[in-house]
């Protein structure tokens, strides 16, 4: 038995094996246990419980970007939040572990979709952007 003519009978085939699920591989959505996870970290039931009485709406993101845990990613973040006039600036609620974030908005000004371009425009080249998760309200 031969063991360098099998192996080099089988390399080729482990290199096309490999190479086909590589091209078949997809990002994975978020789970739900992951998605549970940032929008605990950031719940508040005050803040639900007053969008839901106002008729607002409440969105929960997760913050992606390198520098999401860091120190100033906090103030960053309230600051282009705060910029867009549906969101309620009292609501802000920030996590860096997991970094995430929650708000209350009136959603007869802007919709959810709105609502993140507008901030993730003005976050712009600072590393930073907002993936909505789940909305209560």
């Amino acid at each position: 038995m031969d063991l360098r003519r099998i192996s080099a009978g089988i390399a080729p085939r482990l290199c096309i094996l490999a190479a086909a699920l590589a091209l078949g591989a997809r990002a994975a959505p978020a789970c739900e246990i992951c998605v549970e996870d940032h929008v605990a970290a950031t719940y508040d039931y005050a803040v639900v419980a007053g969008a839901e009485a106002a008729g607002r709406k409440v969105l929960f993101v997760a913050v992606r970007g390198r520098d999401a845990a860091a120190p100033g990613s906090e103030s960053t973040l309230r600051r282009a939040l705060s910029a867009v006039a549906a969101v309620d600036r009292a609501s802000i609620r920030y996590s860096a572990f997991p970094p995430a974030a929650s708000f209350a908005w009136n959603p007869r000004l802007h919709g959810p979709g709105d609502i993140l371009r507008a901030v993730n425009d003005r976050l712009g080249g600072g590393g930073l952007t907002l993936v909505a998760l789940r909305v209560i309200g």
